[in-house]
């Protein structure tokens, strides 16, 4: 009867070790779950104060035209240069890369 119970115990002691390191998997997993949700709502205030930033946003200060990506991903106004030919202007930021193209009879019309 005694070789059963050391049996019994070994068994239980092979069972709670192998819960606890399912465990402590789970505790990793769930900290991996609490930095990803802090990374997602994080992530969702930006997006949320970038669509606020559309009230603000002015295309034109003083005929120069100001980069879009700039001012909804950063609230930043940043200049846009032209980089066109005769027929149409192609206006691109220095800062991020971002262009536009704006044809010169649109322009004469403001």
């Amino acid at each position: 009867m005694f070789r059963f119970r050391e049996i019994l115990t070994r068994d239980a002691e092979r069972l709670a070790f192998d819960e606890k390191k399912k465990a402590g998997d789970l505790r990793r997993r769930l900290d991996l779950h609490d930095e990803a949700k802090a990374k997602l709502e994080s992530d969702l205030d930006d997006k949320v104060a970038a669509c606020a930033h559309l009230d603000t946003y002015q295309p034109l200060i003083d005929d120069t035209p100001q980069c879009p990506r700039c001012w909804i991903w950063r609230a930043r106004q940043e200049p846009m240069v032209d980089h066109g030919r005769q027929d149409q202007n192609l206006f691109k930021c220095h800062e991020c890369g971002y262009f536009a193209l704006s044809c010169l009879e649109e322009a004469r019309h403001r």
